[in-house]
């Protein structure tokens, strides 16, 4: 069901739910989407509208406005609204769902590298991140399947020498908008859930909670009023009640809310907040030129390509690869459509041995067929100095409440990382004929003597925000528990990257949907119990 928060009574008490969800983007519409027609009693709090789509409100995306430490200010000063979208379905409404579940290696500690490593098996999340896969339409889920991919991209890596340090490696994209926009596509089954509310226009201020604060026992809340000159103003105050509570509203504000509401589920490590992970990005970090053209398969495996699929008739069919035109437009409801590639990933071993973070290389070939730009994406360390605050002396436009301060940085270990990993990139191509090489990115100074904008082979940042909540075994290293539930809360769960431990270098969004899945499925279970 679909409610308004501007028709509610001033003051009112939304309560009786069994879960109330905070946030819908990528984590709070897979909840929504797993508890829809059950019999948990789930409210849903959107900060957009039914009608969202694209781009957000000005007025409401004014609330993440922030500031940034001067590291992040010098890589990009935009960062804080540009990677984040205040609206219904978030900001699966400015990406292109690209698709990876985590390595073996980004869930385990590396000794030498980092100590930190996911509380749970990594085996844990495949069959949830077999259900992810399916919010992205993207067939059978078999990264590891070369022979699978060799075929439907008429594609081949570059083959494998004695001692490689790198493989090929596999990627998905959703571009069509009516399904990465979560809230398109699954509006349906969300809205016509009999045990299911969405309201609208809700914004969350603070969580209040009992006075040991053990226990959330509601949330403060208001609507958004626009004003007769254009801007907006703090309109409805009300209430939201429920058994527990799900903070699902991204990496940077679900750590602002906590912060807001008295550092809540911070432990005497002072860990709230702290541990912030971006994916750094070097998109033009090097050029190489081969003697000779590079064989069209091999170029072939590192072009995206649109792939068509026909799923098979029944549960563990093979899945038949269309090549044929589609005489009638309308077939194409019978396929699955997406996009996929190949990079060039570290191997486990080579991890190991490096002491370094993971990497991806895309490889963007020119029309010569002959040279290609090297693109690196890599892990950070989970580094506690990088770290999310509020900063006091800047307040938002319509409430008037501290905005989120992000000192994000790098440290020498993300610098060593990103310098092995072009090193060992180089290294691969030249055994395969790249003679001619240059780097384009100065890697030589320390960590944050960087190449920045506007000079060829700038620094950058995903739009991944991980780690400033992370999940732990031990309420000692990290914020929240196993279950995702916050260590000294007992009814308060997060959703999302920023109970990532670690990061590897997949874009996170197939990780987060398989953590929320997993999340909605316990709450199941316990509410059972």
């Amino acid at each position: 069901m679909y409610a308004f928060a501007d028709q509610l009574d001033a003051d009112a008490v939304v309560q009786d739910f069994d879960i109330c969800i905070v946030g819908a983007g990528a984590a709070g519409i897979a909840m929504a989407q797993r508890l829809a027609n059950t019999s948990l009693r789930t409210l849903l709090l959107v900060s957009g509208q039914p009608s969202d789509r694209g781009v957000p409100d000005a007025n409401r995306q004014a609330l993440y406005q922030g500031t940034a430490g001067d590291f992040l200010q010098k890589v990009d000063p935009d960062f804080l609204r540009r990677s984040r979208l205040n609206m219904y379905g978030g900001t699966t409404n400015h990406f292109g769902f690209w698709a990876r579940p985590l390595d073996r290696a980004d869930t385990m500690p590396r000794p030498g590298y980092r100590d930190a490593g996911w509380p749970f098996d990594g085996g844990e999340l495949r069959p949830y991140y077999i259900d992810a896969h399916e919010f992205g339409h993207f067939g059978p889920f078999n990264y590891d399947d070369m022979d699978f991919w060799e075929r439907v991209l008429y594609a081949r890596c570059f083959d494998p020498l004695p001692d490689d340090k790198l493989s090929g490696a596999i990627m998905r994209a959703q571009y069509e908008e009516n399904l990465h926009d979560f809230q398109v596509q699954f509006r349906d089954q969300v809205k016509n859930a009999s045990n299911i509310t969405v309201l609208f226009n809700a914004h969350l201020l603070t969580l209040e909670t009992d006075e040991n604060q053990r226990h959330v026992t509601g949330l403060n809340c208001s609507t958004i009023e626009s004003s007769a000159a254009g801007g907006a103003r703090a309109g409805m105050p009300f209430k939201a009640r429920a058994r527990r509570y799900v903070l699902a509203c991204g990496g940077i504000e679900n750590v602002r809310l906590l912060q807001l509401s008295g550092e809540l589920g911070n432990n005497k490590r002072d860990l709230l907040g702290r541990g912030f992970m971006v994916h750094p990005l070097l998109t033009n970090a090097a050029h190489v030129r081969f003697d000779a053209p590079v064989a069209s398969d091999i170029r072939n495996f590192f072009r995206e390509q649109q792939i068509r699929l026909k799923p098979p008739p029944s549960v563990g069919g093979e899945y038949q690869h269309m090549v044929a035109p589609l005489v009638n437009p309308e077939l194409v409801f019978d396929y699955l459509m997406f996009n996929a590639w190949g990079v060039l990933a570290a191997r486990h071993q080579t991890l190991l041995e490096e002491r370094i973070g993971n990497f991806r290389i895309i490889l963007y070939f020119g029309a010569d067929a002959a040279s290609a730009v090297v693109n690196l994406n890599w892990e950070q360390t989970p580094d506690e100095d990088s770290r999310i605050t509020l900063n006091r002396d800047q307040v938002d436009p319509i409430f008037g409440q501290p905005v989120a301060h992000v000192d994000w940085r790098l440290n020498e270990t993300d610098k060593r990382s990103a310098v092995r990993a072009l090193e060992i990139t180089l290294d691969y191509l030249r055994a395969r004929g790249a003679s001619q090489q240059e780097m384009i990115t100065d890697v030589s100074g320390g960590a944050e003597e960087w190449t920045f904008l506007p000079e060829p082979g700038a620094l950058e940042t995903g739009d991944h925000h991980m780690g400033a909540l992370r999940m732990s075994a031990s309420p000692a290293d990290g914020i929240v528990d196993i279950n995702s539930r916050l260590h000294g809360v007992d009814n308060l769960y997060v959703a999302g990257s920023a109970v990532f431990p670690t990061g590897g270098y997949a874009n996170p969004t197939l990780t987060i949907v398989a953590l929320a899945l997993r999340l909605a499925d316990h709450l199941k279970a316990e509410n059972g119990r």
